[in-house]
């Protein structure tokens, strides 16, 4: 008898509805709203990106533009052998 009680009181959290129920997609793309990125936030995504630098210096070149460079790497990396400062 004590058993049986025991596995019904270890049950109930499973069979009982939960507190809070699941949020809908609408509710949570309006929660979501005031703290999503604006276009303007996720401008940097627009920027070519090139990975042959004579692709991207040839380009640079035609549009007369800086070519601005970045490296990572190091020890144990892929990319450049160059070290942290």
């Amino acid at each position: 008898m004590r058993r049986s009680a025991l596995l019904v009181l270890l049950a109930l959290p499973a069979v009982a509805p939960a507190a809070e129920p699941v949020p809908e997609l609408a509710a949570l793309l309006k929660k979501a709203g005031p703290i999503r990125p604006a276009a303007r936030d996720l401008a940097w995504r627009q920027i070519p990106w090139d990975i042959d630098p004579a692709v991207a210096l040839k380009a640079a070149r035609d549009e007369q533009r800086p070519l601005f460079v970045w490296l990572a790497g190091g020890r144990k990396r892929d990319g450049s052998p160059l070290e942290r400062c």
